[in-house]
């Protein structure tokens, strides 16, 4: 196979590898309770950047419990309702979502569980009322995480007063002081925090799919990058203690493949709406440029130890963990942009995404060397 159709192949099968994994994200199970009128919906798109709670498809589990979920997205979301009601219909809806837990805990599948409880609070009220800590209080001796959510905290000193009282009479409650949608006097505050907490909560085999699923906080996403390409350094790393000829070169790029597409998957990166093949396309043109001596980066990442002799030679584990770590942070920071809406991977081809990866690349070489 020539080199061209060998690069193309590997393209190729990056594409299809992201398009699986985004496909088969495992399942998030998020219950949602509180009174009605305390703000959810606005909270829940504030949290996975989308009209979810409009958009989504809204089916009634039972009369107390309103599940949501979305098309190809990981998180699903259990609504409760009547916890406003008369005494019955709080215990109805408290007796729901209890017997929601123990159906889901049934399966051996680890994503059909009941992850994480949001329980919600009108942080403006002067009070929480004690049955609400008891039903959370219901909720913990279940053994699933609760975070208490105060909504609509116009005043976020007020509302973490709040909050540290329930923690007073519950010492194991966390809390968030949530404003989730700006108002005219003060900005949104606080859902980046609360998702940053659920993320501590869950299993690590979830993580991937809530990072990608959330959209309030980069740096949950940036933790969750980080881990990928050290991963993939790692890799290549080993891969490299049997030093690999340079025309060998795609051998060593099926690591860099699934880094790729497992960077994409952690930015939500909708294949429906980018062209993602033309990032991917870019991205692993670098490493096959670099290895065979053509590429057009500058003489800084050249200066990283032992890339400058690649061509020609061999490919060594350190050299090969240079230049994954490069490849991945520039492509890391492509992807940022592309989620942040500042980079539109349709109107752009590979060869400018690949001046503008170099051009990340050289930037994050230079911050290395200057150190």
């Amino acid at each position: 196979m020539s080199d061209a159709k060998e690069y193309q192949q590997v393209v190729t099968d990056t594409l299809n590898k992201f398009k699986k994994d985004y496909q088969n994200l495992s399942k998030i199970n998020i219950v949602i309770a509180g009174k009605t009128g305390i703000g959810k919906s606005t909270l829940i798109n504030a949290a996975f950047g989308q009209e979810l709670a409009e958009t989504g498809i809204g089916s009634p589990i039972t009369d107390k419990i309103n599940f949501i979920q979305a098309e190809g997205f990981p998180v699903q979301i259990y609504d409760t309702v009547g916890l406003e009601m008369s005494a019955v219909s709080q215990w109805k809806s408290l007796h729901a979502i209890k017997e929601l837990i123990r159906s889901k805990r049934k399966t051996e599948t680890e994503a059909d569980d009941i992850h994480c409880v949001w329980y919600c609070v009108n942080a403006s009220g002067s009070r929480i009322e004690s049955q609400e800590l008891k039903y959370i209080q219901q909720f913990q001796k279940l053994r699933i995480p609760v975070i208490l959510v105060l909504t609509k905290s116009f005043s976020r000193v007020e509302a973490d007063k709040l909050g540290a009282e329930a923690q007073r009479q519950l010492p194991s409650l966390e809390f968030v002081s949530v404003l989730a949608k700006a108002t005219d006097s003060q900005g949104a505050f606080g859902i980046q925090e609360l998702v940053e907490l659920t993320a501590n909560k869950l299993p690590e085999a979830l993580q991937t799919s809530f990072s990608s699923a959330q959209k309030a906080s980069l740096l949950l996403k940036r933790k969750q990058g980080v881990k990928v390409i050290n991963s993939s350094i790692a890799a290549t790393f080993t891969t490299g203690f049997v030093p690999i000829p340079v025309a060998d070169a795609p051998l060593m790029m099926a690591t860099q493949s699934t880094m790729l597409a497992k960077l994409t998957v952690n930015y939500g990166i909708d294949p429906k709406t980018n062209q993602i093949e033309t990032a991917i396309a870019g991205a692993l043109g670098i490493f096959a440029a670099l290895s065979a001596g053509k590429t057009t980066v500058s003489a800084a990442l050249k200066s990283l130890p032992g890339v400058g002799t690649v061509a020609g030679g061999l490919i060594s584990g350190s050299v090969g963990g240079a230049m994954t770590g490069a490849l991945g942070y520039a492509y890391m920071n492509l992807m940022e942009q592309v989620a942040l809406g500042k980079v539109d991977l349709s109107a752009m081809s590979s060869t400018q995404l690949t001046e503008l990866l170099t051009e990340s690349i050289n930037q994050l070489t230079n911050q290395f060397l200057n150190k």
